[in-house]
């Protein structure tokens, strides 16, 4: 028991999930897209963005020593629905009582990472489709995404109840904030049968994207806002 003790003094390990809310608004989506093969494939597709939650999958780390107050931790996250994502959270949590029964923990963490939208296919209209340098395997189509990558602060709170000697059962709430830079990408086989990507930014002359019929470079499916997750330590 001893030994367990010191363990869980040191480090611990948390899984969790719960909801990110996506801003719902309501719009239509259109690109525009020629590639850069011969015969110019182009794209056209309108869709409408539909839904406002997506769920989360969280892995974390955290250093538990109790003669300090601010503690280190890294978490990892995936998360799918109305759109779809990895990040990587690192930052700090206060904490300096391990032994109530109810804590309040505060956190606040830096963070990177991405989303994508699925939207559609370039239809091939020749031998073959190119993006940049990258060539698409012969007579097939290529699937189309617009995605974010993102950094950013994410602070929060959790409300802990322990749960046994080494375990812990907590609800947390956070706050994501980040600046991002969207763009269109491309996947499918390349020439050689393996898969292939590639992507294009949004301001490249031969990609147009368009909201509710006003071309911009920003997209609508926001990865920013308020997240709950339900959690497990140990």
């Amino acid at each position: 028991m001893a030994f367990t003790q010191v363990l869980r003094s040191q480090t611990s390990y948390s899984i969790s999930g719960g909801i990110k809310l996506i801003k719902p608004d309501n719009r239509t989506v259109t690109l525009w897209y020629v590639d850069e093969s011969p015969s110019m494939d182009n794209l056209s597709k309108s869709v409408e963005q539909t839904g406002n939650i997506a769920f989360n999958i969280n892995a974390r780390w955290q250093d538990d020593d109790a003669t300090k107050a601010f503690h280190l931790f890294v978490e990892g996250q995936g998360y799918f629905g109305s759109i779809n994502g990895l990040a990587l959270n690192t930052g700090v949590f206060y904490r300096k009582d391990f032994e109530s029964k109810f804590i309040v923990q505060p956190e606040l963490a830096a963070l990177l990472g991405f989303s994508s939208k699925g939207i559609g296919e370039i239809q091939n209209n020749d031998i073959y489709i190119q993006v940049n340098d990258t060539k698409f395997q012969d007579y097939s189509n290529v699937n189309v995404a617009i995605r974010n990558i993102y950094y950013g602060v994410k602070p929060g709170v959790s409300f802990i109840i322990k749960s046994g000697l080494t375990s812990e059962l907590g609800f947390g709430i956070n706050y994501q904030l980040s600046v991002k830079t969207g763009m269109v990408t491309f996947s499918g086989k390349g020439q050689d049968g393996n898969p292939a990507s590639a992507s294009e930014k949004l301001t490249e002359p031969n990609v147009g994207f368009y909201v509710d019929g006003t071309k911009t470079d920003k997209i609508p499916y926001n990865p920013d806002g308020f997240e709950f997750k339900v959690f497990y330590s140990f």
